[in-house]
C-alpha cells in the first residue's frame, strides 16, 4: 500500500513548515510519499513526494498519516491542547506522528522557482499585511520604512496578497496595506505572484522583511537574508533553519518587551485556569495599550543597512576561495 500524507490546514506556512516531517517519513520508508493538501503546488518537483493533490480528494487506498493534531488529544485519560503557539512549527507536525525533529532535519525544501524580472536589483522585499492585531506591523511603520530605505537609494518591493486565516476564536481578513513606494514596485495583489516567482525574487534580493507569515516560511526555503519583526510569539518557535541553523542570514529586530506572551504558559494559566486552554493571541496579553514587542522603524533601517551587497559577498566568496 502506498504512503500518503494528509495535512489538515489552510495557511500556506503552516503547509510549508511539514516538509520537514514529510522528508522523515519518505526516508524511513524509503519511498516518494503521496501529499494531500490545501496548496498541492507547492509540491511540484520534490524529490520526496510522488504525486500532490488537494486535500479534498479521495485518499482511499493509501496508508494514511495525519497531521497535525486536531484540536486536542486524551493522554492518559486527560484532555490535552496541543498548544501552536507554544510549539516549534515544524515539531508541530512530527509530533503528531509521534516523533521530533534533529536540527539538520528542519530545513523546509522547495523546488517551484521562476525568475521575476522587476528591473531593480540589490532591494529590499517587504511583506505589509494584515493579520492578527499582534503580528501587524502598523502600516505607518511600513510607510516610513519605505521612506526612509528610498531615502538611502534602496529600491523596495512589496508583495502579498489578500486571504483568510482560522484564528484561535474567530476568521481574519489578511488583507494588503495601500503602501506608497516612489523608488521600487508594488507587486501586492498582483495576479501575477505565485509561490515559485516569489521564490525567484527572494533569491535576488538584499533582503526579506516581514513578520510572522506564511512569506517568512517561504523566505526560508531561499538563500535571502530575512529580517524578521517582533511579535508576541518567541521567535525561536517560527524561525527558518537554514544549513542545520536558526541563525543562517537570520536576523530578529524586536521592540523593548521580550515576554513572548503568546507562547508563556503562565497567560494560558491566567485566562483558563488551566494550561490546557489558549488566551486570545491577537492580544497583548499583559494588557499594554501598545503592542511593546513590535519593533521601531529605525532599528529596522539599521538591520537593512548593515547587511552586506551581493556584491560585496561575491568579493569575499572570492576571497576565501582563490585563498
Amino acid at each position: 500500500m502506498s504512503i500518503a500524507i494528509s495535512i489538515n490546514l489552510s495557511a500556506l506556512g503552516d503547509t510549508i513548515t511539514a516538509i520537514p516531517t514529510i522528508n522523515k517519513i519518505s526516508k524511513a520508508y524509503n519511498t516518494k510519499v503521496t501529499v494531500f493538501s490545501n496548496h498541492p503546488y507547492l509540491f511540484k518537483d520534490h524529490p520526496s513526494i510522488e504525486k500532490s493533490f488537494g486535500y479534498d480528494v479521495s485518499k482511499e487506498g493509501y496508508e494514511l498519516f495525519n497531521i497535525p493534531f486536531i484540536k486536542e488529544e486524551i493522554i492518559n485519560d486527560v484532555k490535552i491542547k496541543f498548544k501552536h503557539s507554544h510549539i516549534d512549527i515544524r515539531q508541530f507536525h512530527a509530533l503528531s506522528l509521534g516523533f521530533t525533529l534533529l536540527p539538520e532535519e528542519m530545513e523546509t525544501d522547495l523546488y517551484i522557482e521562476e525568475e521575476w524580472k522587476t528591473g531593480f536589483k540589490d532591494y529590499v522585499v517587504i511583506h505589509p499585511t494584515n493579520t492578527w492585531e499582534s503580528r501587524t506591523w502598523d502600516k505607518k511603520k511600513w510607510q516610513d520604512l519605505v521612506y526612509k530605505l528610498n531615502d538611502k537609494n534602496i529600491p523596495v518591493i512589496a508583495i502579498g496578497k489578500r486571504s483568510t486565516e482560522q484564528g484561535n476564536r474567530e476568521v481574519y481578513d489578511k488583507t494588503v496595506m495601500d503602501i506608497d513606494i516612489p523608488y521600487g514596485i508594488n507587486l501586492m495583489d498582483n495576479p501575477e505572484s505565485t509561490i515559485g516567482k516569489i521564490r525567484g525574487l527572494l533569491n535576488s534580493a538584499k533582503a526579506l522583511i516581514t513578520m510572522d507569515s506564511g512569506i517568512l516560511h517561504v523566505g526560508g526555503t531561499t538563500d535571502v537574508n530575512i529580517i524578521q519583526l517582533g511579535s508576541s510569539i518567541n521567535p525561536k518557535l517560527r524561525a527558518p533553519y537554514r544549513k542545520g541553523s536558526q541563525d543562517y542570514k537570520y536576523f530578529y529586530v524586536g521592540g523593548k518587551c521580550d515576554l513572548f506572551c503568546a507562547s508563556n504558559l503562565k497567560y494560558n494559566i491566567k485566562e483558563h485556569n488551566s494550561i490546557q486552554g489558549v488566551p486570545p493571541l491577537a492580544n497583548c496579553l499583559e494588557n499594554k495599550p501598545l503592542f511593546e514587542c513590535h519593533s521601531n522603524v529605525k532599528d529596522v533601517v539599521d538591520a537593512v543597512i548593515s547587511l552586506p551587497s551581493k556584491e560585496k559577498l561575491l568579493i569575499i566568496a572570492t576571497h576565501l576561495s582563490t585563498g
